[in-house]
């Protein structure tokens, strides 16, 4: 899931043209955004797994290693939408993300810590 994730950030322009061909749109951002954001999903799903299938054994407390998991996908997807912006697909930051992951971040950090 990560390699999936990383090659749908690395080109998404180039991506959406393997896929839909030379069609109205491809080379837009919004197209290439959601490439990405779709890229940043699965990249941050995949890291979650990697994290809690490397940290999680019979001993351990598993909510707190599920917890920052999470900590580390969410970071991975607010990324993306940030790296987004800066890589000129995105005319502006949707604010929604912007308080809804962070917000997200800092209670999975809270819960994990007490």
């Amino acid at each position: 899931m990560i390699l999936v994730g990383i090659m749908k950030n690395w080109d998404p322009v180039g991506l959406n043209k393997s896929i839909f061909g030379e069609g109205e749109g491809v080379e837009g951002g919004p197209a290439a955004s959601m490439r990405m954001l779709i890229g940043g999903g699965f990249a941050g799903i995949g890291g979650l797994n990697l994290y809690c299938s490397f940290m999680i054994d019979n001993s351990a407390v598993e909510g707190d290693f599920i917890l920052i998991g999470n900590v580390i996908a969410l970071v991975v997807i607010l990324s993306t939408i940030i790296g987004a912006k800066f890589r000129g697909f995105l005319e502006h930051i949707p604010v929604p993300p912007l308080v809804i992951f962070p917000s997200l971040i800092g209670i999975c950090l809270y819960a994990a810590t007490y």
